[in-house]
């Protein structure tokens, strides 16, 4: 009787035929331990632009300005990819920063720190802003106003998303990650897909506002996508114009008919950003990475700059009808100059605010 061929799709699969060599390359690799001797230009601006990004959409709390349908579509649009795309960013920035740690103490050394200091600077601007609230609300609009009672001290540690200062709550999911993340990669290795995946998985159950769960689970596929880019940069890099266009393409259409969910608009926005400021003319690349550079700072105080400018304007001017078109690019000019100029004026003088902002 003839032999039966073996099926072909074996020669695809390893020694112990049990996956195929890709697979557990894939999922295996670790983030290299060599890091770069100097900033990485084009992520500061891509940081730069989303940062600007988030101004924009923080120019409106409560209360939309008459009129400017425009502005809500803009709105719209941004909070469709730009916070799944700051993770993003924000999980490269950690990847190409990361140490290779040879004990728990060097471990425990390493979230301590970085930790310490987005911890303090929560707080401080966290208790800031109540404060400030409860005072500026006799005098001028407040967006989201504070209720003066202990229900906004809990919900600031508890649920920040529902706080008075909801905004911060980027720094608190960081917090979340910077604690667990390094401890994990040294059980299992610097290795961003088996974070990836798990997190994947994760994002099937409804998790509780409390702690900022639902948004650590939500965005940790982002964060630790980052870390798989930033491994494989050499890959996306060299990546064709037919391939830009396609992206670019496909995340615009879907970006602008705000028809697709976040989290797919946000991941196709990763690499036309990423390849577009590698493409921009050095001096608005300068620009933005400059911008990139004060993200945190930027971050920190935008929200107070931009209610400071809109309740003295309120004062002497409506920002209704054609009256927002003064009003759009004196906030988002407030939200990034004015953070950035604070910073440049006390942390010569002071040491916590060089390290905290």
């Amino acid at each position: 009787m003839a032999s039966v061929a073996q099926p072909r799709v074996r020669a695809y699969w390893g020694p112990d035929r049990t996956s195929p060599p890709w697979l557990s390359h894939v999922l295996l690799a670790e983030i290299p331990a060599a890091r770069p001797a100097a900033r990485v230009q084009f992520l500061d601006a891509a940081r730069g632009l989303a940062i600007l990004l988030v101004v924009i959409g923080h120019l409106v709390g409560r209360g939309w300005p008459e009129g400017n349908y425009w502005y809500s579509y803009l709105n719209d649009v941004i909070y469709g990819f730009h916070m799944p795309l700051f993770m993003v960013l924000t999980g490269m920035s950690f990847a190409l920063s990361l140490p290779r740690f040879s004990s728990w103490p060097q471990v425990a050394a390493f979230s301590a720190k970085r930790v310490e200091r987005l911890l303090v600077a929560y707080l401080a601007f966290g208790v800031l802003i109540l404060a400030g609230k409860l005072v500026a609300a006799h005098f001028v609009y407040v967006d989201n106003p504070a209720h003066g009672d202990l229900g906004d001290v809990s919900r600031l540690l508890l649920i920040p998303a529902e706080s008075v200062a909801q905004f911060l709550w980027f720094i608190y999911v960081l917090c979340v990650y910077l604690l667990t993340v390094p401890a994990l990669f040294h059980l299992i290795g610097r290795r961003p897909m088996l974070l990836l995946l798990p997190g994947l998985a994760l994002n099937l159950a409804l998790w509780p506002k409390l702690f900022m769960l639902d948004e650590v689970v939500y965005y940790l596929p982002f964060f630790a996508g980052g870390m798989a880019l930033w491994m494989w940069r050499e890959h996306w890099e060299r990546a064709g114009v037919v391939a830009l266009a396609f992206t670019t393409a496909l995340f615009v259409v879907l970006a602008f008919s705000l028809a697709a969910p976040k989290w797919l608009v946000g991941a196709l926005s990763v690499l036309p950003v990423l390849w577009a400021m590698r493409r921009l003319p050095a001096a608005w690349q300068d620009r933005l990475a400059w911008i990139g550079r004060a993200s945190l700072t930027i971050y920190l105080i935008n929200t107070i700059a931009i209610g400071l400018a809109k309740g003295l304007l309120l004062r002497v001017l409506p920002w209704d009808g054609v009256n927002f078109l003064l009003y759009f690019p004196v906030l988002t000019l407030a939200g990034v100059a004015l953070p950035m100029l604070v910073k440049g004026a006390l942390a010569p003088h002071s040491q916590i605010v060089a390290r905290y902002l």
